[in-house]
């Protein structure tokens, strides 16, 4: 089981299979290469799982003739028989590249992919810690979650990428959670951070009621007041925009950008008058 690190744990498609080889049997055989008087095992890990879910001790194989690294290659060049994870095609990837030796170039050009892909590839797994990598097989995060969230925020800030690791394994956050936790993690300063990173469910918890409490208050206010709330915008924008007029409109600014902003301002003046014909009575 050499490759089983390199495999994603996703219980609903194990439940599948095992459902479907309870039904019809194995249908696709694993692949397996030989080395010296041993079988390896180079693709069929969730196969093998759900044989011995079913109760079954033997699996139906493919000698490959090809050697292991070889065997690595083909597999991953089957881009259109099979969808890889993000995770599990990057650890592959990282094994040729590590363990065999193989340039960025020569892997690209063996599975018909560009060299920036294999690299944005090894990037990505290379910015996960272990603990994080290993949620991520373990099917505890996910995939989105590990590249969009994770990865970006331990090159960032790998002490915060721990911390936030250690409570999502305690308690665990849907991908829309997490994704706007970063979301607001990144605007916010480093006191605010702090805090978020000491309860991150309890932060996500009360933006949700505080969403909730924003929701309820627009179907009390009735279209009237999402109306006032709206003027209310238009004046606070238009009030930022004049104090920084000067920046764009100066004696020596662009005649066209000048042309361009008179423009606007006279589209803005036509549609206040049409709203103010609208409420006279």
């Amino acid at each position: 089981m050499r490759y089983a690190h390199c495999r994603i744990m996703n219980h609903q498609a194990l439940k599948q299979l095992r459902d479907s080889i309870e039904t019809y049997g194995q249908i696709v055989p694993a692949l397996v290469v030989t080395e010296k008087d041993k079988l390896i095992l180079v693709d069929g890990y969730l196969r093998v799982r759900a044989l011995r879910a079913c109760g079954k001790d033997q699996i139906c194989v493919h000698l490959s003739e090809e050697n292991e690294q070889n065997a690595m290659f083909s597999l991953l060049a089957k881009t259109n028989e099979r969808q890889w994870e993000a995770i599990e095609q990057s650890v592959l990837l990282q094994e040729l590249h590590r363990r065999f030796g193989c340039s960025l170039s020569h892997i690209a050009a063996r599975i018909g992919r560009d060299k920036s892909f294999v690299k944005r590839r090894l990037d990505l797994v290379e910015a996960l810690p272990e603990n994080i990598l290993k949620a991520v097989i373990s099917g505890t995060l996910s995939t989105w979650s590990a590249s969009r969230v994770m990865a970006p925020l331990a090159r960032a800030n790998i002490k915060d990428a721990q911390k936030l690791m250690a409570h999502l394994e305690n308690e665990p956050l849907s991908t829309r959670e997490l994704a706007h936790f970063y979301e607001h993690y990144q605007k916010s300063n480093r006191s605010v951070r702090d805090r978020m990173l000491e309860n991150p469910f309890l932060f996500i918890k009360v933006q949700n009621e505080r969403i909730q409490s924003e929701q309820a208050k627009e179907i009390h206010d009735g279209p009237e007041g999402k109306w006032f709330k709206d003027i209310k915008m238009v004046y606070a924008v238009l009030g930022r925009l004049l104090k920084t007029v000067s920046h764009v409109h100066y004696p020596k600014s662009d005649p066209f950008k000048k042309q361009t902003l008179k423009a606007w301002v006279n589209k803005v003046e036509n549609q206040a008058a049409k709203l103010k014909k609208e409420i006279e009575p």
